[in-house]
């Protein structure tokens, strides 16, 4: 009895549908065990209390450069069929998120150059905009789902027109940000999610040389123009660096805000007492974008390699070993939060690590609360009578891992 716990978090790590809908309670077991525990299954170490989540996430001694399996030992039959010249190999280790110091905090200095609150600000109106275009197309549709038609939609809208890309093609862009941000989540462990990933960076190479070469010869107001621009102590992006940064941009991105808009909605309309709080108590946004940050987290984990041997948490664990932060379980730690199980849209002093910590911050947490900030007011407002469209089913979640999204919410305008 006393391993239970790690067989269903194991199970729950390899998307089991039924250790999935029970993913809290899972976490609370493991929680109440210890703060750290060693899966024999899937040879990774695991934390689960928000002080060591909190701590592990910007302790040096831990490495964001976790080389995944095919750049650790590509099987021949795989090198014999894919070119190491494929743009993603050059570009994989280019990411900010896959560096450490000093190369990140470099690549992290020249993109927030571009990246400034005054540049997120500024699309505000934009966002304004989109919200009203795409809840009047929702009201033609004879089964409107918030996720297909909406959260979806919404953040690749608005991180393409931040970019300087055109987002006609919406499919095309989801596309290789869903593929990226799988690949991104599972350490290309998968041999076909590998190959299929291989594809995507040609494809997104031959889509942005062109931008990219027009924004040199015309710059524009956009991140393209100023990504290209960015320069800080006399260093520049170089090309691969611009391009594996952008899809960085498009991938992390939209999965994060997808499933923010889309837990949200789907928790608020589990809550009524909490909706209905909002709704008469509209300055309470902030608070509660916050508070759906923490209760659904969209981002459940994050993964570091040990430099060198240490001691975590009163385990000793040895150098190159994978550890495992459970921000999900973390931001529900009764240490740290009272009543950590309720939706509380007025919660004070709500510290959660939703968007990570350390230098590996997340980037786009602005945009992301921003995004939420002014596109569900305006959805409460124009539908008073908003509902799910079947009270009564169950939430069926996307199998990530890492990023905790609804598959769909079909909801009722009216």
């Amino acid at each position: 009895m006393a391993t239970d716990y790690i067989t269903d978090f194991e199970e729950l790590m390899l998307l089991d549908e039924a250790a999935m809908a029970r993913r809290y309670d899972i976490y609370r077991h493991a929680r109440e065990a210890g703060p750290i525990f060693w899966s024999e299954r899937l040879q990774r170490w695991y934390c689960t209390h928000f002080v060591l989540v909190r701590d592990g996430l910007r302790d040096p001694r831990l490495s964001n450069e976790n080389p995944p399996a095919f750049l650790r030992q590509l099987p021949d039959d795989v090198r014999a069929t894919l070119s190491l010249e494929n743009p993603l190999f050059r570009q994989f280790h280019k990411i900010m998120m896959s560096r450490d110091d000093p190369d990140h905090a470099r690549l992290r200095a020249l993109v927030n150059n571009a990246f400034t609150p005054r540049s997120i600000e500024q699309q505000r109106p934009l966002m304004e905009r989109l919200t009203r275009d795409l809840l009047v197309a929702m009201e033609t549709m004879e089964q409107p789902d918030f996720i297909r038609d909406f959260a979806i939609p919404f953040p690749i809208m608005v991180i393409a027109r931040m970019i300087g890309i055109p987002y006609e093609d919406l499919g095309q862009i989801k596309h290789w940000s869903d593929m990226g941000a799988d690949f991104l989540a599972s350490a290309g462990d998968s041999t076909e999610l590998l190959m299929n990933t291989a594809a995507i960076a040609l494809e997104f190479n031959a889509f942005l040389h062109p931008h990219l070469e027009a924004r040199r010869r015309q710059p524009q107001d956009d991140l393209l123009s100023a990504l290209i621009q960015a320069e800080a102590q006399g260093d520049r992006l170089d090309e691969d660096e611009l391009i594996a940064n952008v899809f960085l941009l498009l991938a992390a991105g939209n999965e994060t805000t997808t499933n923010l808009l889309g837990n949200s909605l789907w928790t608020l309309l589990n809550h009524r007492d909490q909706l209905d709080l909002l709704r008469a108590q509209p300055g309470l946004i902030e608070a509660a974008v916050e508070e759906m940050l923490r209760y659904e987290s969209p981002s459940q984990l994050s993964g570091r390699r040990v430099k060198d041997d240490m001691v975590l948490a009163g385990q000793r664990v040895s150098a190159d070993a994978t550890v495992v932060f459970m921000i999900g379980a973390a931001n529900r730690d009764p240490a740290q939060f009272a009543d950590p199980e309720s939706f509380l849209i007025a919660r004070k002093d709500n510290k959660h690590i939703a968007f990570g910590m350390g230098p590996h911050y997340c980037l786009g947490a602005p945009l992301a609360r921003l995004e939420a900030q002014v596109t569900l007011p305006i959805l409460l407002d124009t539908y008073p009578a908003l509902r799910l469209a079947n009270e009564s089913e169950p939430a069926r979640w996307r199998k990530n891992p890492t990023f905790l999204g609804l598959e769909q919410v079909p909801i009722r305008l009216a």
